[in-house]
């Protein structure tokens, strides 16, 4: 019996044997094809000499013995902007593919643009040629290339940029002392990951309402579209004086612009013209003991602060719109925060901060200067209970005054009858814009018919400071005698 039992052991792993090897015997058929898990491969717009994001595709086996496919490779081989990868092996042509029986391989493509010499984008293609049992089957790639100007950690001296094709900044770039750095209405900066421009000298970007200055990130793929920290900053030395912003967005930036640094003979100035800061990762603007004037200014969605106003300064805000809403939303991750527990302003009179003494050790200091800051016919809202926070020191001034402003704050955290520092307050009423949410599509911070913010702006505000009679669209804000609050006038 158990001389039975190894002879019928014996079959059976000889069987199985035969059986795997009979499973293992290659598909040879010349009606073999391959399944291809797209037809097409697409990349958006690339920018010349950066690489794009990986696409990938699948081939699958769908046949019960295993299939070779004898070559895989770009069509235009060496000469061609896209790169393959398949199971880890990099080039432009694969031989002898094994692909097990109902099994598949994934077939990773990139691609790099050189520059085209082209101001718009130009279509660039190629094809994954798959040769099985002499059949050929292929996968389109198309990507679209928009040639730059590249300036990668470069200073520059005086010069102006146009809207002919956008300029790429890799590694930063920083305009030198004592120069200028003009850019006309249209133009758009992209700034790769980690990158800023830094303002040695003087920045003067003024666009217009129908050619409005872009500053942006350099990814293009739809992930990236909303997504906040792509790059740095647009950072103004703390002696860097005069700039202007007129018509200029600013979008997915870690902090919008950063005005100064700690230091005590900071006088770093900026006056933003019809500007919209969207948003950014920590901080709209961040600023130490600067000079800021805004008008018909947008600064929205920010994870930490939208303003963050330290050490003191001058500080001018008429009809602008702060909102901090699409941060906040439970659940929804966005550029690295998920939710937001910071104020959307932040004031102070002071700065802590650590510094080295002649001996090299590191000493506490806290740098202090004069604080006069003004909020005029504007806007300042989130769902936080408390989205205004100030703190001071008792040895330099600490003047703020809201004049005609609806505010979201907690009702016990400020003495809004006092009129040392407040005027007709608005207080915790939602201002109905059409759409704040980024969650929800594209920004619109013009008021709804329905909004508190109507109609309850001051216009002795506008008499006294003439600019301000028109809203960020152009509209005019004395037609009915009665301005709205915020960077929009609603006209019914």
């Amino acid at each position: 019996m158990k001389g039975f039992f190894k002879t019928l052991s014996f079959v059976g792993l000889l069987l199985l044997i035969l059986s795997g090897c009979r499973d293992e015997k290659l598909l040879t058929d010349k009606n073999t094809y391959l399944y291809f898990s797209t037809d097409t491969i697409y990349f958006d717009t690339i920018l010349t000499t950066l690489g794009s994001v990986t696409q990938r595709f699948k081939i699958y086996n769908v046949y019960d013995q295993p299939v070779e496919i004898s070559e895989l490779y770009l069509a235009q081989g060496s000469d061609s902007y896209f790169r393959l990868n398949v199971d880890g092996e990099k080039g432009e042509y694969h031989k002898n593919i094994l692909i097990p029986p109902d099994d598949s391989i994934y077939v990773f493509v990139e691609v790099t643009i050189d520059p085209l010499n082209a101001n718009s984008p130009l279509v660039v293609k190629d094809s994954v040629i798959c040769l099985t049992n002499g059949n050929m089957q292929d996968i389109k790639l198309i990507a679209y290339g928009q040639d730059v100007n590249l300036f990668r950690n470069e200073i520059i001296k005086s010069q102006t940029w146009t809207s002919d094709k956008p300029y790429l900044i890799v590694e930063n770039m920083a305009i030198d002392s004592f120069e200028v750095l003009t850019i006309e209405p249209g133009t758009i900066v992209y700034l790769h990951n980690y990158s800023s421009l830094i303002v040695w000298g003087r920045l003067e970007a003024t666009g217009t309402l129908e050619k409005p200055i872009i500053f942006t990130g350099a990814r293009f793929d739809e992930e990236y579209e909303n997504t906040a920290g792509q790059w740095g900053t647009i950072y103004i030395h703390p002696r860097s004086t005069d700039n202007l912003l007129e018509y200029v967005t600013i979008r997915n930036a870690n902090a919008g612009i950063q005005v100064g640094y700690p230091d005590p003979d900071t006088k770093s100035s900026v006056e933003l013209r019809n500007c919209m800061i969207l948003n950014s990762a920590s901080r709209g603007i961040y600023a130490f003991g600067g000079n800021i004037t805004a008008y018909n200014t947008v600064i929205a969605d920010c994870g930490m602060y939208a303003l963050g106003l330290n050490m003191g300064g001058e500080y001018h805000f008429y009809h602008c719109t702060i909102s901090n809403v699409s941060a906040f939303y439970p659940g929804y991750y966005q550029g690295g925060y998920k939710s937001r527990v910071f104020p959307t302003i932040l004031f102070t009179n002071y700065y802590d901060w650590a510094d080295l003494d002649d001996d090299f050790r590191i000493i506490d200091v806290t740098l202090k200067r004069d604080l006069n800051l003004e909020f005029a016919n504007s806007i300042i809202y989130g769902v936080l209970t408390q989205e205004i926070y100030k703190d001071s020191v008792s040895d330099a001034e600490f003047n703020y005054y809201f004049d005609h402003c609806l505010i979201k704050n907690h009702v016990d955290s400020l003495d809004y009858e006092d009129p040392e520092h407040f005027n007709f307050i608005v207080l915790n009423e939602d201002p109905n814009f059409i759409n704040d949410s980024i969650v929800l599509g594209a920004y619109n911070f013009q008021l709804d018919t329905l909004s508190t913010a109507k109609d309850s702006g001051d216009i002795r505000i506008i008499q006294d400071h003439s600019f301000l009679e028109y809203d960020y669209l152009g509209n005019s804000r004395i037609l009915d005698g009665q301005p709205d609050l915020g960077a929009f006038e609603r006209y019914e």
